[in-house]
């Protein structure tokens, strides 16, 4: 009995340190917020707002208000609790720049979901708002492979893919978790469209690339970025984009927790008879419906992958940094 016991909390033991750690969960204030000015000062004006997680009782507030002419301004504002699952207050100086009041000052509060503050530009009466927290779908969520589509991952089993000596873990939710090696596809591709789906972690004490990383290689060679950057500036090394090579042109990052896709065409870099390379591989990226990246260019491999030369096919490989995120519903179109 004894013996029976030892041996079965030992096997417990090896499936825990196996399992990569969960995720914490949505705190109900991260997210994308969406309203707008409640008072006549701001009837020409428009504000959204894209709030993330600094810690466990600490946030930021980056605020996006539009003009009449439909120049946008950034700006950012701190924000407390308490305790965890309380209100948090905003509270900051901000520049908002001439045509919208110059240096004005931001307070308010976040509870349940709803985000109400003021605007005060020096000297002048407070501009009251309001938002609520919304969850953005992605139009290409969950959409099904077109005819002719080459299913890599529907949830059921890892067939396709190939890594040493097993493979992610699968979850109950029909998607698969990064699980302590990057995964990549037995067969290679060339030129067509792939459809990806991801979900990163929510790590709110965590920085810069310790926030939910991981990476999509096209043919193995050229990395298109998955980080928890949102509330964040677009740059080469967040959220879509093409590892130190090319800034999205525009910020299209949902929250972490939230399901996001990528639609990617890739065009190979051409050979001629003997091999010599005579044209790059020139790739788009549609990032939860948004065009980040319009038939850019790649002159070269990004670092990391199964190979610094370009090829006219590859695997498509998906990274392990370490961090929990999950794939689903992926898909591939060959061109033509």
């Amino acid at each position: 009995m004894k013996r029976w016991i030892a041996g079965s909390l030992l096997a417990l033991a090896a499936v825990i340190s196996s399992t990569p750690a969960m995720a914490e969960s949505d705190d109900r204030v991260m997210g994308m917020y969406e309203g707008g000015f409640t008072g006549d000062a701001g009837a020409a004006k428009s504000i959204f707002a894209r709030v993330a997680g600094l810690g466990e009782t600490s946030w930021k507030a980056v605020i996006y208000i539009g003009d009449a002419s439909g120049a946008e301004t950034r700006v950012e504002v701190e924000g407390k609790a308490p305790a965890p699952r309380k209100p948090v207050t905003f509270d900051g100086e901000v520049d908002l720049g001439a045509a919208l009041g110059g240096k004005a000052k931001v307070s308010g509060t976040l509870a349940k979901r709803v985000f109400t503050a003021t605007i005060t530009p020096a000297g002048k009466a407070a501009i009251p708002f309001e938002l609520k927290r919304v969850d953005k779908v992605s139009p290409t969520a969950e959409q099904a492979p077109p005819a002719g589509a080459i299913v890599l991952f529907d949830g059921t089993n890892l067939d396709k893919w190939r890594r040493d000596p097993e493979g992610w873990c699968l979850q109950p939710d029909g998607s698969m978790q990064v699980c302590g090696s990057s995964l990549r596809t037995k067969d290679e591709y060339g030129a067509g469209l792939y459809h990806i789906e991801f979900m990163t972690p929510y790590s709110p004490n965590e920085r810069e690339q310790g926030r939910g990383n991981s990476g999509v290689y096209i043919y193995g060679r050229y990395e298109v970025q998955v980080l928890d950057s949102f509330g964040w500036e677009p740059k080469w090394d967040l959220c879509s984009g093409i590892y130190k090579v090319a800034v999205p042109l525009k910020d299209a990052t949902y929250p972490p927790l939230t399901w996001q896709t990528y639609d990617i065409t890739i065009e190979p870099a051409q050979f001629d008879a003997s091999g010599k390379k005579t044209g790059d591989a020139v790739i788009t990226v549609v990032h939860n419906g948004v065009t980040v990246h319009d038939k850019l260019v790649l002159p070269r491999p990004t670092p990391g992958g199964v190979s610094g030369e370009d090829a006219p096919t590859g695997p498509l490989l998906l990274q392990d940094h370490h961090n929990e995120v999950k794939y689903r519903n992926i898909w591939f179109k060959p061109a033509g």
